[in-house]
């Protein structure tokens, strides 16, 4: 196992059939085995059915609910997989799965513990930015920006430490404030007056 692999998956069903059992029984032991956590992938369809069936497998398992991300979920998923112990995963996509108003009506239901938002950037139409998009429709939802800190940097942060190895990580300070051709707004630096 690679020393800087800090989960197992993302692994799950797609059309819950036997294979996929046993495919998801062997790769929670795999994360079992080697200390790491599973981000678990539920079916596009019969999605209730699917996390059920998830936790089912998972709770026979070696491996802890309480290591195991359950992504792709919704308003029909997410009082049972809340209720697990289980991390919650939200994929927000521009035309499928979850919108920015639909997440933050979850999380003013549900709340920010244990909630991690992605934008799973994988196939057709998809926006990686859509992340962002949640983080400025929490806020103007009323959300502080401690919450919108927490469901995007340090929840995810804390799922993935679960693991051991993942360390501390900083944000690094700008870089100088050299001029490129005239251009002397410095990457990642905060604007000044005037600017």
């Amino acid at each position: 196992l690679k020393d800087n692999v800090v989960a197992v998956g993302e692994i799950g069903y797609d059309s819950m059939t036997p294979a996929e059992d046993a495919a998801l029984t062997a790769q929670l032991q795999l994360a079992a085995d080697h200390g790491l956590p599973a981000m678990v992938h539920t079916p596009h369809r019969d999605k209730l059915s699917g996390l059920r069936r998830t936790l089912d497998v998972v709770r026979e398992s070696a491996l802890d609910v309480e290591r195991v991300l359950i992504d792709h979920l919704n308003e029909t998923t997410v009082k049972e997989a809340k209720d697990s112990g289980a991390w919650l995963g939200f994929s927000i996509y521009p035309d499928t799965k979850m919108d920015e108003q639909r997440m933050v009506a979850v999380l003013t239901e549900y709340g920010p513990e244990k909630v991690l938002v992605n934008s799973a950037a994988d196939w057709g139409r998809s926006d990686p930015l859509k992340t962002r998009a949640v983080g400025d429709a929490l806020l103007a939802a009323g959300f502080d920006e401690d919450a919108v800190d927490q469901v995007l940097w340090r929840n995810p942060l804390a799922f993935y430490r679960l693991s051991g190895r993942l360390g501390e990580l900083t944000v690094p300070a700008p870089a100088g404030t050299a001029e490129h051709e005239g251009n002397s707004i410095q990457r990642g630096a905060p604007r000044t007056a005037g600017e």
